[in-house]
């Protein structure tokens, strides 16, 4: 099941934990409230520009659709050098159009965190889930 992420506008993403197939990503919403986004059977993760203060603008979970045209879905998937014999880029636009079918069919979850500043992240993993933290107080 796909956890609801359309909370965190304007939260932060506060840190990541990459395992060998799993990654945690800690999340604070605006009104201060921590969780934890758990990434299982994870194949590929990217992330772009992590820094102090990185404010979502948006998460989603794509499964069961094709990744949507913007997503940013290809730069998981390292192209091979424009001048590579063409038997390398056929092979490279297979992989994408696999992975792709993976997420359309359910097989696989594409995780996309848009930000309005700091980290832009992409992954596909098999499973996710959200978990609050509950803090007692002192």
């Amino acid at each position: 099941m796909v956890p609801e992420l359309s909370h965190f506008h304007d939260g932060l993403l506060t840190g990541i934990v990459l395992g060998e197939q799993a990654a945690t990503i800690f999340l604070r919403k605006s009104t201060g409230e921590d969780y934890t986004l758990m990434l299982s059977g994870l194949e590929v993760l990217q992330m772009e520009d992590f820094r102090q203060g990185n404010i979502i603008l948006m998460i989603e979970v794509v499964s069961g659709q094709l990744p949507y045209l913007h997503s940013g879905f290809e730069r998981l998937f390292v192209p091979p050098h424009p001048a590579a014999a063409e038997q390398y880029h056929q092979a490279h636009a297979g992989v994408v159009a696999r992975q792709a079918s993976r997420i359309a069919t359910g097989e696989a979850s594409l995780v996309v965190i848009v930000p309005s500043y700091g980290a832009d992240l992409l992954a596909i993993c098999r499973e996710v889930s959200l978990a609050k933290h509950h803090t007692s107080s002192s």
